[in-house]
C-alpha cells in the first residue's frame, strides 16, 4: 500500500494513528467523531496495549496481562468504555469499601456518601493500623492536600518527593507505611519515596478528596481484550476507519518540516492528512529521523524510566477468600483479588484469585517458581481457608515495564501532544496528561492528541 488510506472521513481529512493501546484507540474514537478518516496501526494482532487478556496456554485458559482497576474519578475511561458499548462488562462500586489487613487485623475504608467531602471520616476514625496521634496528623496533612493548588506550585511539587512533603507536613513513618503508601503504591506503582509530590497530591485530590463518588474503585468483569480491544476494533471498522494488525511502524518519514509518510516493516507506505503516534516513547524516538530524535521537545523523553508489576495467578480447589479484593499491609502480598467472584462463579467448587505486585523491583527479577511458592505460602498464612486447599494451576505475568515513573523531576520530560512538526501528535500516558501512568491518563492523552489536531 503506497498512499493515503482510502476512508476518507466526513470532513476529507486523515489520519493515521500509530498504534492501537488505549491512548490509540481514544485517540481513533475522538477523531471519527470528529469526521476524520482513520486508519490505524498496530504491531500486534490484537489491541488494548498494556491492558489485554491472552489464552495461557501454561494454564489453558485466557488471563489478563495483569490485574487493571479504575476509579469513580476517572471519567474519560468510563465516558469511553461506554462509547464503545462495553459498560456493562465492567463493575464499580457503589460507594468505597476496602478491607485492609495487618498482623491478622482487619480495618477498612469506606465512604459515608451522606457526608460529601468527609465520606472517608467515620471509617478513617476506626481505622486501627495508626494510631490517634497519627490520626491526628493525617488528618492535618489530608486537610494541607486539599488546600494545596497544584498549579501555582508545580515546578516545586514536580521536583520534590512525596515522602518528603509528608515528612515537611508532620507525618509520622508508621503514617506513612500504613495509610499514604496504601494509596501511592497501588496507583503510582512506585514506592512514596520515589514518587513527586506533584502526581501523589493529584491522585489523593482527585480520587479521595472530591466526594465518595471519585473513590469507587472499578474492574472489568470480563477479559480485559474483551472489554475495551475488541470494542474498539468494532467501533473503528463500524464507522469506516481501516485496521492495519500485524504490521508494526518502522519509520516516520519527514518531507521539510512535515510528516510525509510513515513506512511499516511489511515495506507499504502511508500517507495522510496527520499522524497520532501512540506509540511507547521508546519506539517513536527509533521511529522518527535522528536529527529530529535528537532535538530537545522529542529527547526529552529517553529521561522516562519504567516500574514493574508483577501478578501471580492461583487456581485453588475450594474457596479460600470471600472478599472481592483485600489490601495487605506488612506482607509480601499488596493486593489479592478474587477473580471467581470479579467474573462471575462459573459453578465450579474452586476458585481463582490474582495477587497483584505495584513495584514490584524485589520479585521481577526472581524466578517464576520461587514466586509461586513465596506467595502460595503467605496465602496460606493469610487466608486460613487456604491452609487445606489445593493450587491445581498458577502462572506468573511478569511486566517490566508496567508504567512510566512519576519521580522528581517527571514534568520536563512528558510532551504535550502537539509536537514541533505541525501534522505529528503524540497520544500516550507518558505525554503531559496530567495524570500518571493509568488506563484514564492513556484514555485522556488520546482526547487530547485529537483536540489538539
Amino acid at each position: 500500500m503506497d498512499g493515503k488510506p482510502d476512508n476518507g472521513g466526513s470532513n476529507g481529512k486523515t489520519v493515521v494513528v500509530l498504534g492501537g493501546g488505549l491512548s490509540g484507540l481514544s485517540a481513533a474514537r475522538c477523531l471519527l467523531e470528529l469526521g476524520y478518516g482513520v486508519s490505524l496501526v498496530e504491531k500486534r494482532p490484537f489491541l488494548g496495549g498494556r491492558a489485554y487478556s491472552f489464552h495461557s496456554r501454561e494454564v489453558d485458559m485466557e488471563v489478563d496481562n495483569g490485574q487493571h482497576v479504575f476509579m469513580g474519578c476517572c471519567t474519560y475511561y468510563v465516558d469511553f468504555i461506554k462509547a464503545l458499548g462495553a459498560y456493562g462488562d465492567a463493575a464499580l462500586q457503589d460507594s468505597l469499601s476496602t478491607e485492609v489487613v495487618r498482623d491478622g487485623k482487619s480495618g477498612k475504608l469506606a465512604s459515608s456518601s451522606r457526608l460529601g467531602r468527609l465520606h472517608l471520616m467515620p471509617s478513617f476514625v476506626i481505622y486501627p493500623h495508626i494510631g490517634f496521634l497519627d490520626k491526628l496528623r493525617v488528618a492535618y496533612g489530608l486537610l494541607r492536600v486539599r488546600l494545596t493548588n497544584r498549579r501555582k506550585r508545580a515546578a516545586q511539587l514536580d521536583g520534590e518527593s512525596f515522602y518528603d512533603w509528608l515528612k515537611g507536613h508532620h507525618q509520622s513513618e508508621r503514617a506513612i507505611e500504613n495509610f499514604w503508601n496504601l494509596i501511592v503504591l497501588p496507583t503510582l506503582n512506585d514506592d512514596i519515596r520515589n514518587v513527586n509530590a506533584d502526581m501523589a497530591l493529584m491522585v489523593v485530590q482527585e480520587g479521595f478528596l472530591k466526594g465518595p463518588g471519585d473513590a469507587t474503585i472499578g474492574f472489568a468483569r470480563v477479559g480485559l481484550s474483551a472489554l475495551a480491544g475488541v470494542p474498539g476494533q468494532r467501533f473503528i471498522e463500524d464507522r469506516g476507519g481501516a485496521m492495519l494488525m500485524g504490521k508494526a511502524v518502522r519509520a516516520i518519514r519527514l518531507d521539510g518540516d512535515s510528516v510525509d509518510s510513515v513506512e511499516l516493516t511489511d515495506g507499504s507506505v502511508l500517507r495522510a492528512d496527520a499522524y497520532v503516534s501512540a506509540l511507547p516513547f521508546d519506539v517513536l524516538l527509533q521511529s522518527l529521523p535522528p536529527e529530529q530524535a535528537r532535538k530537545p521537545f522529542f529527547a526529552a523523553a529517553a529521561g522516562l524510566s519504567s516500574a514493574p508489576i508483577v501478578g501471580v495467578h492461583l487456581w485453588y480447589d475450594r474457596t479460600v477468600m470471600e472478599q472481592e479484593f483485600v489490601a495487605f499491609l506488612g506482607s509480601p502480598i499488596q493486593w489479592v483479588f478474587n477473580r471467581s467472584r470479579i467474573q462471575g462463579d462459573n459453578g465450579s467448587p474452586g476458585q481463582y484469585v490474582c495477587i497483584s505486585l505495584s513495584g514490584a523491583w524485589d520479585f521481577i527479577d526472581r524466578p517464576k517458581d520461587d514466586l509461586r511458592d513465596l506467595f502460595t505460602e503467605e496465602m496460606r498464612r493469610l487466608f486460613p481457608a487456604a491452609r487445606d486447599a489445593v493450587v491445581e494451576k498458577s502462572l506468573v505475568i511478569k511486566q517490566p515495564e508496567a508504567t512510566f515513573r512519576c519521580m522528581p523531576g517527571v514534568a520536563a520530560h512528558r510532551p504535550s501532544q502537539a509536537t514541533p512538526i505541525p501534522n505529528l501528535f503524540l497520544a500516550g500516558e507518558w505525554t503531559d496528561t496530567d495524570w500518571p501512568s493509568t488506563m484514564e491518563g492513556a484514555v485522556r492523552s488520546g482526547v487530547y492528541a485529537a483536540e489538539a489536531l
